[in-house]
């Protein structure tokens, strides 16, 4: 006999996500970055907070599954900035993860849906402007589903349409 299982179509939907990949953003020269950028990267945890840099810059939440005898398979899921430090940023969302302050819901989501398999990623930046430069290129480059804040999208109607649906 036939049924549905609406609990665990529930489940499964939760885990559902729009991506955009989009060669044309790639390979528009407004989107490259100008800087050298040395990209480190954690697995997102309490206890790597203090292997994150005592530095400002930009950082990227991936969700990266551990797969055996497959190759490595990852998402982007938010690009960030931080003028503080990055361990600050990295503790910031610790404590978002376990409730302790009000985080953004898509942002809590990731980080409760996806916290066995998330990375941080981070680059240092000195200049406080090539920080928030280079994660506006960033995010209009890539359009990261759990990112809010996209200029290309608010400037475009039909970009609009689709990240917001």
């Amino acid at each position: 006999m036939f049924d549905i299982d609406f609990h665990k179509k529930g489940e499964l939907l939760i885990h559902r996500r729009k991506f955009l990949l989009y060669p044309k953003y790639w390979e528009e020269q407004i989107n490259h970055i100008s800087l050298n950028l040395h990209w480190g990267h954690i697995k997102f945890n309490e206890d790597n907070v203090d292997l994150a840099p005592d530095k400002k810059g930009i950082y990227c939440f991936i969700v990266k599954p551990d797969i055996p005898f497959f190759f490595k398979t990852s998402y982007l899921f938010y690009v960030g900035e931080t003028t503080r430090t990055l361990k600050i940023r990295f503790k910031e969302y610790i404590n978002d993860q376990k409730g302790k302050r009000k985080p953004r819901s898509k942002v809590f989501e990731m980080l409760k849906l996806y916290k066995d398999y998330l990375h941080f990623y981070y680059a240092e930046i000195d200049n406080e402007n090539d920080i928030h430069k280079t994660e506006e290129k960033l995010i209009n480059t890539f359009v990261p589903f759990i990112n809010s804040e996209i200029s290309r999208a608010r400037l475009s109607p039909e970009l609009r349409k689709i990240y917001e649906a």
